[in-house]
């Protein structure tokens, strides 16, 4: 059942019914990329692709949207994983206001929380 919502989902984003954000994240010091990684998100389908990293692989936290605006109180991660520079994964059911930190190592969620919190935009 979980391949046949799958294979729904992947046919609307393709007929284009679902809205397709990206999330890029590239980090250069002194010419040397540390960090490339894209995120496609369409509906509750996001994929990862770590493109690039210093270390070989990239290392993601995903948390509630609610944390990329605060800094304490923040739920425990959705996921923590981490994969090869090359390697794409295709995660399902995420929430459509995920937010995500990407790193080339591995750190803890509130190290993330407070990344996100950080560099939110203040609101009025």
């Amino acid at each position: 059942m979980e391949k046949l919502i799958l294979l729904f989902y992947l046919l609307l984003s393709l007929t284009g019914c679902e809205p397709t954000r990206n999330v890029d994240t590239h980090e250069v010091v002194n010419g040397i990329d540390l960090i490339y990684s894209k995120i496609q998100i369409t509906g509750e389908l996001a994929t990862f692709r770590c493109v690039r990293s210093e270390s070989g692989e990239c290392h993601y936290t995903v948390l509630p949207g609610s944390c990329g605006t605060r800094q304490v109180n923040c739920k425990l991660p959705i996921t923590v994983f981490s994969m090869r520079q090359g390697d794409t994964l295709l995660l399902t059911r995420l929430p459509e206001d995920f937010a995500s930190c990407v790193t080339t190592t591995p750190v803890n969620p509130n190290a993330c929380a407070r990344q996100l919190a950080s560099a939110a935009p203040a609101t009025p």
